[in-house]
């Protein structure tokens, strides 16, 4: 073993254990998923480079840490290890030297606890010197990378590389017949509206359905998928919503198979995301595929992105002043589309994104 993942488990480790074992040498990669991963695809553990730990089992910890001693280089997908695993890496040098984080989105922009009691600040104080002393960092998304550099004044190498699930869904390569929104409106059919994709305050789901509270009469069906992170903040949110919009909200409370939520997003005209930071690549990157309208605030890290690429998402903060028809104008989102296509669908552009985070890392050539 020369280089080794740890990750929760999920869709995108699922996608991305597939692709290393499809492009790199597989007995070069061994991938640790902590915890429970149930929605890991069964056949990728029978590959022999795929493990679950239960880390909160002693045996299982120590046996972590043992292939973390032995690994060559470390790849962490996401910052969300538990304190005694970070404590770990800041009191092994060693460690810290061949570890590269790769950012999801939380664990770089909302890992800061709000509490002022002594708890609050020792973890907030461990958080800061990890990530401060990372030696590789990987953003997913391409201004991850200089907001990490200014958040923690960091000379550590860096590195952009998406993950690939847009790689393995027939989603993308499917002739989807989609009515165009244009389309429905002449047709006087039903606009479906999305708020969000998960139960995040940082989304702000409440101010939004109150925001679009003005269009209650109008022939809508708004979508709130609400079926994991904060619970607690996704039954606020569904309570605010049914008492907003009645039988015209429909709050998503269950998990639903990968392909099959791409298809109910191909049902979506209008996506809100109201928040200030990088979330919800999973969602954008196909409704982006799709043509679809999307609202962003304005000054928001995805927002001045996008729009600095001629995509025109649509400034959130404009809702308040919009009628209806404003709302749920078409905007021209082809270049949307093709910077998908470039990007997020581009299977050789990927190999050579994590061929670079994985050489480059090790400091040789050929490596991988």
């Amino acid at each position: 073993m020369e280089i080794l993942h740890v990750a929760y488990g999920g869709v995108i480790m699922s996608d991305y254990i597939r692709f290393l074992n499809e492009n790199f040498d597989i007995d070069k990669h061994s991938v640790v998923i902590l915890g429970n991963a149930t929605d890991l695809s069964p056949e990728l553990l029978e590959h022999g480079n795929a493990y679950i730990l239960d880390i909160k089992k002693p045996r299982q910890f120590f046996g972590l840490l043992s292939y973390i001693m032995s690994a060559e280089l470390i790849i962490l997908h996401s910052l969300g290890v538990q304190g005694l695993l970070k404590l770990f890496f800041l009191l092994n040098p060693s460690i810290m030297r061949k570890s590269v984080w790769v950012a999801w989105g939380g664990d770089l922009y909302q890992w800061k606890r709000n509490g002022k009691d002594i708890v609050s600040k020792v973890s907030n104080c461990v958080n800061y010197m990890i990530r401060k002393r990372i030696r590789y960092f990987v953003g997913i998304f391409p201004p991850d990378i200089d907001f990490f550099k200014k958040e923690f004044q960091s000379s550590a190498k860096t590195f952009y590389a998406s993950y690939v699930g847009g790689l393995y869904s027939h989603f993308y390569n499917a002739d989807l017949g989609l009515l165009t929104l244009e389309e429905k409106i002449a047709r006087g059919e039903t606009i479906n509206i999305q708020i969000g994709h998960q139960c995040n305050p940082i989304l702000n789901h409440i101010e939004v359905l109150e925001q679009l509270h003005k269009f209650k009469d109008e022939n809508i069906r708004i979508f709130v998928p609400l079926s994991y992170g904060d619970m607690g903040w996704g039954d606020l949110v569904e309570d605010r919503a049914l008492s907003l919009f009645g039988h015209k909200v429909h709050c998503m409370r269950e998990m639903m198979p990968k392909d099959d939520y791409l298809d109910y997003l191909s049902t979506i005209d209008i996506a809100i995301f109201n928040t200030p930071r990088q979330i919800g690549l999973g969602n954008i990157t196909p409704l982006l595929f799709m043509k679809k309208k999307i609202f962003v605030p304005e000054g928001s890290v995805m927002y001045d992105f996008y729009t600095s690429l001629g995509i025109p998402i649509v400034d959130y903060n404009r809702v308040k002043s919009m009628d209806f028809n404003e709302f749920t104008h078409p905007v021209d989102m082809s270049k949307g589309k093709e910077y998908v296509l470039q990007n997020g669908l581009n299977k050789k552009k990927k190999v050579e994104m994590w061929r670079n985070v994985f050489n480059a890392s090790l400091g040789e050539e050929d490596k991988g």
